[in-house]
């Protein structure tokens, strides 16, 4: 079972005794002093006053009140340990690389073995290389030369063993690291390595220690063996099922940080462990000597938006409560005994929790809402003294719940492509459903998303909806029938918060190949999916897992059965509308000359390269388009066979008599460009006049082309001599402006550049 031994303590103050002389082991080489002290510094030599193992501290240098230049030790890294009076006994606990820290101007300002930082050690003669984290040392400031200039600390000693000397006395030694000579193996970069708690002691050679390069001090603690409390033991798991009750398969949780403060005012801080090895974290409560009828209280720090820490975090608690400790041998799967299960009757009592967990929602086994509470006296609970017991006798058990986030874009997709392009704008008010993971509304441990409702469950349902705000309408349920329907925003956009995973981060994974979360689009008439209309993907925890609760603590979505991430689910639609366009004739004859206007003829149409300036082929006018000749005559009037109304002028030397001839000139020199130009004039008039402007027209074979693309691929193939490619480019806009509604073949379809030009969106889901 883990100790925790990072813990600040206020010492017991007791009467003076006389002070137990530093003596020398021998005399030293070293220069300067050491001498071991209280957490702040503020006593030197205080061996009569030490009460406990804990309260030693170890300090350097100048003393109390005395110059900073006294007693100085020289500047470098040096290494320390705790040993019994005579060196033979290595009492330091921890590895050497743990208990290194620098002196500066003389004092200790710097510790390098705080918590992450790893060392390895080879395990026996012939064993392998174990690689372990330090738990640390208390570092604090020393109260009398803490500040400018020389920042001075002190670093507690702790941990080490009980001392054999009958007296309980200890020593401390400290040596430089380039004189430390450590008489066993190397480590895997060939270094001289000292083993955890090995002997290493011969003549003159102490665990690495030389006398005439080492200081040392002894002291005295009080108390021969330490009392320790075996109190509490903490437990964090995934509740998954919202049941408020630790079920088979649910995961434990570790590395998640908690306080609690006992009847001293002292907070203890720690994460919880990996429980894989069978038991959970352990809390030795050393302050708690004649504490145990104060009111204690643990602050579980609950990562969410009202704390400081971790606010990314989608996780929060669902339920805590106090049970009987009993041990257990299960992995991390969850406890498969059932005997070993959270079960009634080791119910002590409820830890009332800002979401809690209902008399509806609970099994109704348990103590309920009578018993809930914010704080606990250890022996109401019955937690009695006991000397060096390391299993706890209570748990607190603590569940939480989680969410993951699955934002889904709609987005019109003008060009058709299947992919959200730059410029793309969303669709809002475009409904979008989320269909929940059959396992999970399978759950036979407790609630289903189902049953959170403001009607069932309502505390429940609002704390849900003022924490994760899952866009629902005032009253509406999360789920019906394991669905949620929603609908997007002006953006196009809704982001689900998804209760409960279908799975975990553990690797390799896997999962039944029909346990998914699955959105969907709705369709509507005269609108067309132009991407997938589903998507199936597992929302996993991060709670668990072979690296186990990584900071901040989400759920994270994945394609369906794979490692691969999903954060966002973007489906791609587009509608289409049909008209009929004009042919060559129509824009030659008084009804199309009628709907143009010169102006487009004279500012867009003349600016074009094959009308910009003369053609050999044009006999009849030539470019640009202004009525007249090149020689400043008039070109001749149009329709002459046609009767002409008063609202259009057949006159000579008009621009759109020019536009007329042009449109069916006869092609008596053969140039291909010639039906090619043609063709690509009536084709922009009917994008002027038809479509409004560029319009993604959809092809009949499928797929779809821009207007503007095509026009430009032509007037490219018109600029070239591929006689081939000028005359398919001829064929294809003749094809066309040949198209009518309603005669075979239909009329042009196009995409318009806004969905507000478009059929009515769908009002929801059909029925299922």
């Amino acid at each position: 079972m883990s100790k925790s031994p990072k813990l600040k303590l206020t010492p017991l103050l007791t009467s003076s005794l006389s002070l137990l002389a530093a003596v020398p082991f021998f005399v030293s080489a070293l220069s300067g002093a050491i001498f071991t002290t209280t957490e702040d510094g503020a006593i030197v030599n205080e061996n009569v006053r030490y009460q406990d193992k804990l309260d030693v501290y170890l300090d350097g240098g100048p003393r109390m009140n005395a110059p900073a230049s006294a007693a100085s030790l020289p500047d470098g890294d040096y290494y320390f340990q705790v040993t019994d009076p005579s060196g033979k006994d290595l009492l330091s606990s921890d590895h050497i690389s743990c208990r290194k820290i620098t002196i500066n101007n003389g004092v200790i300002t710097e510790y390098h073995g705080a918590d992450g930082h790893n060392y390895s050690y080879k395990n026996g003669q012939n064993g392998g290389w174990i690689e372990e984290e330090c738990t640390g040392h208390a570092f604090n400031t020393d109260v009398d030369h803490g500040g400018d200039p020389l920042y001075a600390m002190v670093i507690q000693l702790y941990p080490y063993d009980d001392t054999p000397n009958s007296g309980g006395v200890y020593k401390v030694w400290i040596t430089p690291v380039d004189n430390y000579d450590p008489v066993n193996e190397l480590d895997l970069d060939g270094n001289k390595h000292q083993a955890v708690n090995q002997e290493g002691y011969q003549a003159g050679n102490f665990h690495g220690f030389i006398p005439r390069f080492s200081k040392t001090d002894n002291y005295k603690v009080k108390q021969k063996r330490r009392q320790e409390y075996g109190i509490i033991a903490l437990r964090n798991y995934h509740d998954a099922n919202l049941n408020c009750r630790l079920d088979p398969g649910e995961k434990f949780i570790w590395g998640w940080e908690y306080g609690i403060d006992d009847g001293l005012g002292v907070r203890n801080t720690g994460v919880t462990q990996d429980e894989s090895g069978g038991d959970p974290s352990t809390i030795l409560m050393q302050e708690a000597l004649g504490k145990l009828d104060d009111l204690w209280n643990l602050d579980h720090y609950r990562w969410t938006e009202d704390e400081d820490k971790n606010l990314n975090s989608q996780y929060f608690t669902t339920s805590g409560y106090a049970h009987a400790y009993q041990a257990f041998t299960s992995t991390n799967t969850g406890p498969e005994d059932p005997a070993l299960w959270d079960e009634p009757s080791d119910y002590l009592e409820r830890f009332l929790m800002e979401m809690v967990c209902l008399d509806a929602v609970d099994s109704g086994d348990g103590p309920q809402t009578a018993n809930e509470f914010t704080g606990f006296t250890p022996s109401a609970l019955g937690v009695v003294p006991e000397i060096n017991n390391e299993d706890p006798q209570i748990t607190l058990t603590l569940g939480q719940v989680g969410f993951a986030n699955m934002k889904v874009t709609k987005i019109f997709d003008t060009n058709g492509n299947g992919v959200a392009d730059d410029g793309e704008m969303g669709i809002p008010n475009w409904p979008v459903r989320i269909k929940y993971a059959p396992s999970l509304l399978q759950s036979s441990g407790g609630p289903v998303p189902d049953t959170i409702s403001p009607t069932e469950n309502a505390d429940l349902y609002d704390e849900i909806i003022a924490r994760f705000q899952p866009n629902v309408e005032p009253g509406e349920a999360l789920l019906v029938n394991g669905i949620a329907t929603r609908m997007t925003d002006s953006n196009g956009e809704h982001t689900f918060k998804l209760l409960l995973p279908n799975g975990y981060g553990d690797a390799p994974f896997t999962l039944h190949p029909s346990d998914y979360y699955q959105v969907e689009e709705a369709s509507a008439q005269g609108w067309q999916a132009s991407s997938n209309m589903a998507m199936n993907f597992d929302v996993r925890s991060e709670a668990s897992g072979v690296e186990g609760r990584l900071t901040p603590i989400m759920g994270k979505t994945y394609m369906d059965d794979s490692d691969t991430g999903l954060e966002e689910i973007v489906f791609t639609n587009l509608c289409f509308n049909e008209v009929s366009f004009g042919t060559k004739g129509y824009w030659h004859n008084k009804n199309g000359l009628g709907e143009m206007e010169e102006s487009f003829v004279t500012s867009y149409i003349n600016t074009l390269d094959p009308y910009d300036s003369e053609t050999s082929y044009f006999g009849a006018g030539d470019e640009p388009f202004d009525g007249k000749y090149s020689d400043n005559t008039n070109v001749d009037a149009a329709f002459n066979n046609d009767d002409i109304n008063d609202a259009l002028s057949a006159q000579a030397g008009t621009v759109k008599a020019e536009v007329s001839h042009f449109l069916v000139d006869s092609n008596g020199g053969g140039d291909p460009r010639e039906q090619l130009a043609q063709q690509l004039l009536a084709f922009l008039f009917n994008v002027e006049y038809r479509l409004g402007g560029d319009a993604q027209l959809i092809l009949s074979g499928g797929g779809t082309i821009s207007a503007q693309t095509l026009i430009d691929e032509a007037i490219a193939a018109w600029q070239g001599t591929d006689a081939t490619s000028q005359n398919e480019y001829k064929t294809q806009l003749d094809d066309f402006n040949n198209m009518k509604v309603g005669e075979e073949g239909g009329g042009v379809q196009f995409i318009p550049s806004d969905p507000a030009n478009c059929p009515p969106l769908p009002s929801g889901f059909e029925a299922q």
